[in-house]
């Protein structure tokens, strides 16, 4: 079988969830199909190259950064078009259904948050980091979510990362259920898990008798973190928090604003290579997840699979990830999130009762051998 996977980013660059996604998907899937991957072509990279046994096609950025999808898709679809004519793909699969609003034919697309669910996503408001910030996503998201909704008319199928996001599609774009399939996504649960190391601790500089709060995820108005920064306020231990990820420009200043004088808690590390990720999570009494929004949240799965504490917010699919295996909290409240942080270095017995639970849950559920399989059975019975 013969698939065209088309994806903002593909390795060796990722600026969202949506990448690791991505990556994931064509890792598991070339092992039985002929995967071509059509995707954005960052400085420095070959228009085309074969990586492994996967064909990698790169089209030229857009200079409207704030657009950028827009131009993909559209320029995406006209290569995937005539790529198709020598090709004959059995499969052409966007991995966000947005991006396929300029393609003809038939298609498949994955769903993970919709722009109808970004623009309330601050209340009544998008996320943003400035009154500027908040004009420019408000103008982009109405017009993102109009292409949107004629990109989810022309899909032939679509699979759901999770039960919630399904449920915000058929209830605001008025799809019928049957259309879309819930697969959840899925990480390595040989990889992630339980991995102490002292030497860390000792390279951050933190002493035995603090608490160590992380934060992971790459840094947008969408992951409220200005909330969690004012929770650091009412945190009744001596703690740290560490943050890893990348910062959207302009936002991590009104962080540091809220932050004010508990700026010495903060270790930022800024990147960090995958092989070192499960050693943070496991350095971790808690991890902590403030996000307005989520289609699913892989640093939440990645959190429970090393067995650490959670405590994350009650929007999109997090409840469905975290399940009875940690606290959610109203999203934008920073008193909630400050006492379940509290709460759980408070007890130790529930930290661990919550780590045992995530390990379990996330080895039933979300596991990367169980997501492909669900795919290749998508892809099969289509």
């Amino acid at each position: 079988m013969k698939i065209c996977i088309i994806s903002l980013d593909f390795i060796p660059f990722r600026s969202s969830g949506l990448a690791i996604y991505t990556e994931k998907l064509v890792k598991g899937l070339e092992k039985k199909y002929d995967i071509t991957v059509i995707t954005q072509q960052p400085k420095g990279t070959q228009r085309e190259e074969y990586i492994g046994n996967v064909k990698v096609i790169r089209i030229p950025p857009s200079k409207l950064d704030k657009t950028k999808w827009i131009s993909f898709g559209y320029n995406a679809s006209k290569v995937v078009s005539k790529l198709d004519k020598k090709e004959k793909f059995d499969i052409v699969h966007f991995v966000d259904v947005h991006f396929g609003y300029a393609y003809s034919k038939p298609f498949v697309a994955t769903l993970h948050q919709s722009f109808n669910q970004r623009l309330g996503s601050a209340g009544i408001f998008p996320y943003h980091s400035s009154f500027l910030n908040l004009i420019e996503r408000y103008v982009y998201y109405n017009l993102a979510k109009i292409l949107e909704k004629n990109a989810i008319k022309k899909a032939f199928k679509l699979a759901a990362v999770s039960e919630a996001t399904k449920k915000e599609f058929v209830k605001n774009y008025n799809i019928a259920p049957s259309k879309i399939e819930v697969i959840y996504n899925g990480i390595d649960t040989n990889f992630f898990t339980p991995t102490h190391s002292d030497k860390l601790k000792n390279e951050l500089g933190i002493g035995n008798n603090t608490k160590i709060l992380l934060y992971v995820g790459f840094t947008t108005p969408r992951k409220g973190v200005e909330y969690l920064a004012d929770a650091l306020k009412e945190i009744n231990h001596d703690f740290k928090l560490i943050m890893i990820g990348k910062w959207e420009s302009g936002y991590r200043d009104k962080f540091y604003r809220h932050v004010g004088e508990m700026s010495d808690n903060i270790i930022e590390v800024g990147y960090v290579n995958d092989k070192d990720m499960p050693y943070y999570y496991s350095l971790a009494d808690v991890f902590v997840f403030p996000s307005l929004l989520e289609g699913f949240g892989y640093p939440l799965a990645e959190a429970l699979a090393c067995e650490t504490a959670v405590v994350s917010t009650n929007v999109g699919s997090i409840p469905e990830v975290v399940g009875e295996c940690g606290i959610i909290v109203p999203p934008m409240d920073a008193t909630a999130l400050a006492n379940g942080i509290n709460r759980l270095i408070d007890d130790n017995d529930l930290r661990r009762k919550f780590g045992i639970c995530g390990i379990s849950r996330v080895n039933k559920h979300f596991s990367d051998v169980s997501m492909i399989n669900k795919m290749m059975q998508f892809y099969e019975t289509l």
